[in-house]
């Protein structure tokens, strides 16, 4: 049996983002230094680093501020982007997702960096023009994408996965699904939020394909990586993948609340999400509404396995239903509290 790669030293960036944020107490477990790369300093109000990690300030635009960011460091965790699903800033995310991945691993390999993980697209990116024929960690892209953000964020992973063996380093993408987890504030958890309420008038985008995450499972899918993961391979951190529609009958399972009778269009969903960009940031409407990019996007989402990742990784994904529960739990203590609307 292979014995696992222990970190000496690990760089982690995007510590802030939400990804970072459930990666990082499972990157402490290794107990080896760890090095947090941020566009700026300590922010108020900001969750706080892991003990005894080093902040260091570097822009992924800026190649010259991330000099030497990798210098001592033999693991490189990149969880830092760019997100984004409306037409805003284009151009910003491209350089951040694309061209800063590149600038980063440019470094790494002058470190001598041996194992490089990046995170790749939180929605586990399979879009097919036959939406129900199952994909898994070895399907190639088909290359058309209805969202320029996710085009990138594949790009990126493309040139993670190329790097693979360049001066002895071992790359890998890590890719969540759709993310849910108590305290995240996350999509599906936003939706969860709205049932639980009853406060979701409408089921919207039944047919949807969704490969779901529990954030706690997260960490442990990269430590494993890390230690156990083959170069030049894409790793799906999943578990069950469902249908939206079927998702709505979980949670009436779970919580003993209808789902809605009355079901939008997919179409004025569609055209609703036009709407998004102009909303307020936290009006009852932007709650319901998507942006249309998204929409599209998740219309071309096949099914999902990932075998190749349950074998090598050896990780057991926190099961659906529970994930669901603890999801559940925690928005209704948030509701008896008065800590949400």
């Amino acid at each position: 049996m292979r014995i696992p790669y222990l970190p000496e030293r690990i760089l982690l960036t995007g510590s802030t983002g939400t990804v970072g944020r459930l990666i990082a107490p499972e990157l402490a477990g290794f107990r080896a230094p760890m090095r947090l790369l941020a566009r700026r300093g300590p922010m108020p109000g900001a969750p706080a680093p892991p003990p005894d990690a080093e902040l260091r300030v570097g822009d992924l635009e800026r190649p010259a501020s991330l000099r030497g960011v990798a210098d001592g460091c033999d693991v490189v965790v990149h969880a830092a982007e760019r997100t984004g699903f409306v037409r805003f800033d284009r151009e910003r995310q491209r350089r951040i997702n694309v061209d800063g991945t590149a600038s980063l691993l440019r470094e790494a390999q002058s470190a001598g960096v041996k194992v490089f993980v990046l995170m790749g697209y939180t929605g586990t990116v399979q879009e097919r023009s036959e939406r129900d024929l199952e994909v898994d960690e070895e399907t190639p892209p088909e290359g058309a994408y209805e969202s320029e953000y996710v085009r990138w964020k594949t790009e990126a992973e493309a040139l993670v996965l190329e790097a693979n063996g360049a001066g002895g380093m071992r790359t890998l993408v890590v890719s969540p699904g759709v993310l849910v987890a108590p305290g995240a504030e996350t999509i599906l958890g936003g939706l969860i939020a709205l049932y639980v309420a009853g406060e979701l008038p409408y089921r919207i985008l039944d047919d949807v394909w969704l490969a779901v995450s529990d954030g706690r499972d997260l960490g442990r899918f990269v430590a494993a990586a890390i230690g156990r993961g083959h170069g030049g391979r894409r790793y799906f951190a999943t578990s069950d993948g469902l249908r939206l529609g079927d998702l709505y009958g979980r949670l009436a399972e779970q919580t003993g609340i209808a789902p809605p009778r009355r079901r939008l269009p997919d179409l004025l969903v569609e055209e609703l999400g036009l709407l998004s960009p102009v909303l307020p940031p936290h009006s009852f409407l932007r709650q319901l509404v998507l942006p249309r990019e998204l929409v599209l996007h998740l219309r071309r989402l096949a099914p999902l396995r990932n075998p190749k990742t349950l074998s090598d990784l050896g990780v057991a994904p926190t099961p659906l239903a529970t994930t669901l529960g603890d999801v559940i739990r925690s928005r209704e203590t948030l509701a008896r509290e008065g800590t949400v609307g």
